[in-house]
């Protein structure tokens, strides 16, 4: 007989934050289990599989990748198209919008960065900043034979963080013929929220302040960045979303969206290897 785990042994055994195995569990189905009695038991070999999965779709961007990253997100957050969105005061600031812009950075450079070392499949991201507009698709060119050449199909890639459990769409990136993508590729990127303050730890700027919490025993403290896990959790073909109101967890206040889940995404070595074929 298989051996099956509490929720409490298999999170300690996937090694994941409990807030995460609740929404593979219960948003996404991505862990799937069986109730007993009441409680939820989890076959051991099938998170096993899951754990191995995970650990390779997840590759690390250096320090030096993630200064670029929010290097072009800067850049990005000072141009006339990049404000979106409201904040506490009406629109974003300028640092709420590089600290959007970074996460999907992130996932563009983690998801070249995994399909060059997996499948020896090289490709370029547009990492210019434009001032005026936003391209519309994430993969600009591709090397083939020792030459650069545009991409046979159009890709784009949606980031998130690791709590989520959805690719999710606006109508006008599904719907319109100069943004919509053939393919959609999610990524879950382990970026902290104090990012920025891990970076100025040891800038003398911030010295008093790491001095302060690291004395305070009542205090966090500020930890190191020293490198970002990104997890390419697997694409959807454009026919293959779904259009919803609604996704566990979330209702969507105007209108739909496409969405799939991350169970319903294609992420085995095949449907991989079919991917960087498609380029």
């Amino acid at each position: 007989m298989p051996e099956h785990l509490s929720k409490k042994e298999a999170v300690s055994f996937l090694e994941i934050d409990e807030k995460e195995f609740d929404n593979y569990h219960q948003k996404s189905s991505e862990i799937r289990g069986e109730k007993k009695n009441g409680r939820w038991y989890f076959e051991k070999t099938f998170l096993a599989e899951w754990k191995s999965l995970k650990r390779n779709r997840t590759v690390r961007l250096t320090l030096r990748e993630y200064e670029e990253c929010f290097e072009l997100a800067i850049k990005m957050s000072y141009g006339s198209k990049s404000s979106h969105g409201t904040g506490i005061r009406g629109v974003r600031s300028e640092m709420q919008q590089a600290d959007d812009w970074i996460l999907g950075i992130l996932g563009e450079y983690g998801l070249r960065k995994f399909l060059s070392e997996s499948f020896n499949k090289d490709i370029r991201l547009d990492t210019d900043a434009h001032p005026d507009h936003i391209t519309s698709q994430d993969i600009v060119s591709v090397k083939s034979g020792g030459d650069w050449r545009e991409p046979k199909i159009n890709v784009a890639v949606k980031a998130s963080k690791f709590k989520n459990c959805f690719l999710v769409l606006p109508e006008i990136e599904y719907e319109n013929e100069g943004r919509k993508s053939d393919l959609y590729v999610f990524i879950r990127v382990g970026l902290p929220s104090d990012h920025l303050f891990r970076i100025l730890r040891d800038h003398s700027f911030f010295k008093n302040v790491k001095d302060f919490l690291e004395d305070d025993p009542r205090f966090r403290k500020i930890g190191k960045l020293e490198e970002i896990p990104v997890w390419i959790c697997g694409y959807a073909k454009h026919a293959d979303l779904e259009k919803v109101t609604e996704i566990p967890g979330q209702k969507f206040d105007q209108g739909y969206r496409y969405v799939k889940s991350v169970a319903g995404l294609k992420n085995s070595d095949l449907d991989w290897a079919t991917f960087a074929s498609l380029l």
